[in-house]
C-alpha cells in the first residue's frame, strides 16, 4: 500500500482554496436618483404646481411639507383640496433634472411611492416621463387607469414601471398627481427610482 502524501496535492489544495477565496465583483449601491425621496428636507428637490390651463389654484390646493403623518421617519408631502370647482383643474409635486447618465438603454426603471389616503373621486396617480428634445412624454408610464390610489387608507406602497428606457432623454422627472375631481387629502412619502 502506497503512503500519502501531502505534499503531492498541496498544489490542488492551493487552488482550490485560491478559487473559493475569489468572490464575484458586487454591485456597488448606487447613488439614489431622486433627491429628498424620504421628505426629510423640507421640500428639498421637490416642486409643486398646477396643470399649466389653470395657473390661479382654481380648486384651492392646499399642499406643503408636514409632520401630520409620515410612512417614516418623520415629514411627507401633503395636497389637501375641499372642494372642486374646476373639474379638469390638477395639482403635482415633481421633480425634474433626474440624472441619467448612468441609466443604461433597455433598462427597467421603477417609482415607488408610500402613499395615505382620503380621498374621494379620481384620487391619485404617480408618474415617470421622459422628455426628449421638442418631445414633452417622449416616455411615459402611470399608475392612472391602471392601479387606482383613491379611497381612505393608511400608508401602501405603490409602484409604476417604465420598460425599455430608450435613452437620449434630455429631461427626466416624475409627479405626483392629484388628479382632476378629486377631494380629501393625501400624504406622499418614501420616495424612490431605481434602476432594474
Amino acid at each position: 500500500m502506497k503512503s500519502f502524501r501531502l505534499s503531492a496535492f498541496l498544489p490542488l489544495i492551493m487552488l482550490v482554496l485560491l478559487f473559493a477565496g475569489c468572490k464575484k465583483e458586487e454591485a456597488q449601491p448606487q447613488a439614489p436618483l431622486l433627491t429628498n425621496g424620504d421628505i426629510e428636507q423640507k421640500l428639498q428637490g421637490w416642486f409643486f404646481g398646477y396643470d399649466v390651463p389653470h395657473p390661479a389654484n382654481p380648486n384651492g390646493y392646499a399642499y406643503g411639507f408636514t409632520a401630520e403623518a409620515a410612512s417614516s421617519p418623520q415629514y411627507s408631502l401633503k395636497i389637501n383640496c375641499n372642494q372642486v370647482t374646476n373639474d379638469s383643474a390638477f395639482s403635482y409635486y415633481g421633480q425634474n433634472s433626474i440624472p441619467t447618465t448612468n441609466i443604461p438603454i433597455g433598462a427597467k426603471l421603477t417609482l415607488k411611492a408610500k402613499i395615505k389616503t382620503a380621498l374621494k373621486g379620481n384620487g391619485v396617480s404617480i408618474v415617470i416621463r421622459g422628455d426628449k428634445g421638442k418631445t414633452t412624454g417622449f416616455v411615459f408610464a402611470t399608475t392612472q387607469g391602471k392601479t387606482p390610489i383613491t379611497g381612505t387608507q393608511e400608508f401602501t406602497e405603490y409602484a409604476v414601471v417604465l420598460n425599455d428606457y430608450p435613452g437620449g432623454i434630455d429631461n427626466l422627472l416624475i409627479y405626483l398627481v392629484y388628479l382632476p375631481g378629486t377631494t380629501g387629502y393625501v400624504y406622499f412619502d418614501d420616495l424612490s427610482l431605481t434602476v432594474n
